[in-house]
Order: C-alpha cells, then structure tokens, then sequence
C-alpha cells in the first residue's frame, strides 16, 4: 500500500516527488521527516536514501504531497 502510493507519486505526471514528505518514527528521535528528493530507491519493505538510511515502511506515518496529507497511518487512503 504505501509502496503503491509513493512509486505513483515519484512516476506520475501529475506529481513533483521533491514535493513529497513523509513522517516516519525514528529512534531515538521519536518523529522524522524526509523529501521525496532522499529517496534513492522503494523497496518492498523499506525505502532507502542516498546517505544508505533504511527505513522500514511500516514506520512510515504519513505521507504528503505539498500542503495535502495522502495517507496517514491508520486512516483509509487516496
């Protein structure tokens, strides 16, 4: 499911990825955010980062494009 969504934000005409947010949970930090600019690949059960960064999708919270949350964990999606 969120893999779906942001594959179709980085590949659809309609979307700028570097426009992209996602709040994830971070440990220790609690709450994080990143742009779709950081993400080097969408995987399965993760998306990576240039720095080399993985972060398990299931920690993901919400995703955003712009001002306009497209999911939020827990809640039925676009």
């Amino acid at each position: 499911m969120i893999r779906d969504i942001l594959n179709k934000l980085k590949w659809h005409p309609d979307y700028e990825f570097s426009r992209v947010r996602i709040v994830y949970i971070s440990r220790p930090e609690g709450k994080s955010e990143i742009t779709g600019d950081e993400i080097r690949e969408i995987g399965g059960r993760f998306i990576v980062l240039h720095d080399e960064t993985h972060i398990p999708l299931h920690r993901i919270l919400e995703i955003h494009h712009e001002d306009e949350i497209l999911w939020r964990k827990g809640e039925k999606t676009i």
